[in-house]
């Protein structure tokens, strides 16, 4: 009987090693979108920024090539449209690398109704690894930052070759939106992590494939961030690219009044914001206004629009479009997150400012996979 049960338990354990290691990183091919393009000015020689707003769907994050086939598409795009030059600043949406954290597993979680089963597929193909980092993660939320600690050097890797790769190919500055990962540094250009804290964080790519500065890790972070990531001690990083210096300010980074200061007093000459907005199944942008997210309310926001205005609204009168005119800057971008990520419906429209003036952006409704082209 005593062999029997061993025999069992054998066979039982070698069934979930073939399953749990056997046709990973597999998604069904879903239909291309046509990627809708605009353009703002014309060009001077001083270089471009190019906002991407692409959609994205689980099975984009599946592999290393469906991750790279994705975003190297906006790319060809942007140069069969005459827009790469050799000041080109691609710009990504924040979080655009974090679903990374989902390459390599079961077709199941790709193809999971909602995200909560599909993060259960995870777990059960990763028990031992998230069994550790749920014990030793010091995080108030220890699921969600054991799940990225499992994966983070995968992502990393993924993320950076990506667009080392893609930055050299086009020789173009790729500002790659942001992934979560544990106290990443930059070392001899390449990233490199540690093993603390987990922060929201963007990188800047340049022509020779190495990172440009330093990591830019978001300050102001939402009450859905808080509990598994650490922040910066301040708002907005300047990089140095061959159109000028560019300052980043990380989503809700934007809605802050030092965060502009920051970029001032350390000589930005434009801005990028690479967003996310998330609020579950529905779209929030036209929606009332909840206020402030994460942080207290800078003094001259109006307490009354608060309920009043919508999503989008409050966006044009507290983020980019208005703080930055306010603050001298003539030029900048901010691009949000597209798609449909299980049951996650990501929402935003993008927001430019040129010449000092904010510009009026008409878009189709029917297509969230945009490009966005500002001459600087």
């Amino acid at each position: 009987m005593k062999r029997y049960s061993f025999y069992s338990i054998l066979l039982l354990v070698c069934a979930y090693l073939i399953w749990a290691y056997s046709f990973l990183g597999n998604s069904p091919e879903e239909e291309v979108l046509r990627t809708s393009s605009y353009s703002y000015g014309k060009d001077s020689g001083r270089g471009n920024l190019i906002g991407v707003e692409p959609f994205m769907i689980p099975g984009d994050y599946s592999s290393h090539t469906r991750f790279l086939q994705k975003t190297e598409s906006y790319l060809k795009n942007a140069k069969q449209l005459g827009w790469i030059t050799d000041k080109a600043i691609f710009v990504f949406p924040e979080y655009y690398g974090t679903w990374l954290v989902v390459s390599g597993e079961k077709s199941s979680l790709y193809t999971s109704p909602d995200l909560q089963s599909g993060m259960s597929y995870f777990i059960l193909r990763n028990p031992f690894s998230f069994l550790y980092h749920l014990l030793t993660s010091k995080e108030d939320d220890k699921v969600q930052a054991a799940i990225f600690k499992i994966k983070a050097e995968e992502m990393k890797e993924i993320y950076a070759s990506t667009f080392s790769a893609l930055a050299k190919k086009y020789q173009i500055t790729i500002l790659a939106g942001s992934i979560v990962l544990p106290s990443p540094s930059i070392q001899n250009g390449k990233i490199v992590l540690g093993s603390s804290s987990l922060f929201n964080a963007s990188f800047v790519f340049g022509k020779d494939g190495s990172v440009l500065g330093e990591p830019i890790r978001k300050k102001f972070l939402t009450e859905e961030e808080k509990p598994f990531l650490d922040s910066n001690s301040k708002p907005g990083t300047v990089i140095d690219t061959p159109a000028g210096k560019l300052g980043v300010l990380v989503c809700a980074d934007s809605w802050y009044p030092e965060s502009y200061s920051n970029l001032k007093e350390s000589g930005a000459d434009f801005i990028a914001v690479p967003s996310y907005i998330n609020r579950g199944e529905t779209s929030v942008w036209d929606q009332s206004w909840a206020g402030y997210n994460g942080a207290k309310n800078p003094s001259d926001v109006d307490l009354k629009d608060i309920g009043r205005i919508t999503e989008g609204q409050a966006w044009k009168k507290y983020a980019l479009e208005t703080r930055a005119v306010r603050s001298g800057f003539k030029n900048g971008i901010n691009v949000f997150l597209q798609g449909k990520l299980w049951d996650l419906e990501s929402d935003g429209q993008a927001f430019i400012v040129r010449n000092g003036q904010p510009e009026t952006i008409s878009i189709s409704e029917h297509n969230k996979n945009r490009m966005y082209n500002l001459w600087l």
